[in-house]
């Protein structure tokens, strides 16, 4: 004979009584694999169910063994997880009604009350109905109210953009395969913004060689920096790579904007600028150089002319002396 949760709770009592109670709800009871419906979709605090077959409407329930929905759920949420009230409904009908103190069917093909918006139903309860359901309800049980044509076209359509963007993007990796990357014409920072010459900051440090004071920094303020050593590296780099590109692609020369152009004669009057003030430094350097050459040569001469006024001093005492004897 078959056991029902009824069953099985005496036989839980008679065996040591129910488990401690611990902070979350506890644990259902076992399903006794039995339902009244062979379709079920819950949507908008709503239940709509089929009665027979796996084809056909599905319509609204408004009760079943005199619970109607509300009542369901909160029979539901007091036991197992508090997320899973819907799969116990779906799944576990028979402790939502043991858990309500409701009557539920006590063996396989006894009938129960179901009240739906066409009327009144005396439907059986089946473990056939519940295999169907069980592999059905989690996708709807193809009921015409879970089938949204709105939301159907947003999944297409998004799915149409994903599809053309990994299109797009695997054919400019291809492209940029065959035809090869056009390198930098200036030296940019990571994210691709382009250096400019600032006033010398100690208190940076290069994002390169982390050295502290930076001239150099990128232009779109990223918070990137560069030392001049870096920079001069990473500029002849920069340089001989664009020259590689223009004598595979000697059209681009053709293509230089107006932009460009003003982009070559900002970097010409810094370099123009860097040259007149390293030369003017090498030209201070080197009379500050020659000055002190001067000043120990005259100091030299000075210390010559002191020694022979000091002999010829010395000389005429002698003399005098030898006089006077």
């Amino acid at each position: 004979m078959k056991r029902d949760i009824f069953d099985q709770y005496e036989a839980s009592k008679r065996s040591g009584g129910a488990k401690k109670v611990g902070k979350g709800p506890p644990d259902c009871p076992k399903s006794d694999g039995m339902s009244p419906f062979t379709g079920v979709v819950m949507l908008g605090g709503e239940m709509y169910v089929r009665l027979n077959g796996t084809e056909g409407q599905c319509r609204r329930l408004i009760t079943l063994g005199g619970a109607n929905f509300s009542s369901m759920v909160n029979f539901s949420r007091t036991c197992g997880p508090a997320g899973e009230y819907k799969r116990r409904i779906a799944e576990n009908i028979s402790t939502i009604f043991f858990q309500g103190g409701l009557d539920w069917a006590k063996h396989d093909g006894e009938t129960m009350e179901v009240v739906t918006e066409d009327g009144t139903f005396e439907v059986d309860v089946s473990e056939a109905k519940y295999e169907i359901l069980l592999e059905c309800w989690k996708r709807g049980c193809d009921c015409e109210q879970a089938k949204n044509p709105i939301m159907k076209a947003v999944f297409m359509a998004l799915a149409v953009i994903a599809v053309g963007g990994l299109s797009y993007d695997s054919l400019k990796v291809a492209w940029a395969k065959i035809v090869g990357v056009k390198p930098p014409k200036h030296v940019e920072c990571k994210q691709g913004h382009r250096m400019e010459k600032v006033k010398l900051t100690r208190t940076h440090y290069c994002d390169i060689c982390s050295v502290a004071g930076t001239l150099y920094q990128c232009r779109d303020k990223c918070n990137y920096d560069m030392c001049k050593s870096c920079y001069d590296d990473r500029k002849g780099k920069v340089k001989a790579a664009y020259a590689k590109w223009l004598e595979k692609h000697p059209e681009e020369k053709s293509k230089k904007s107006k932009k460009d152009d003003e982009d070559d004669k900002d970097e010409k009057e810094t370099e123009t600028e860097d040259a007149s003030k390293s030369e003017a430094e090498s030209e201070a350097k080197s009379g500050k150089e020659s000055g002190k050459e001067d000043g120990k040569s005259e100091a030299s001469g000075d210390q010559g002319e002191t020694g022979n006024e000091q002999e010829g001093a010395d000389e005429g005492a002698a003399s005098k002396q030898e006089g006077e004897e």
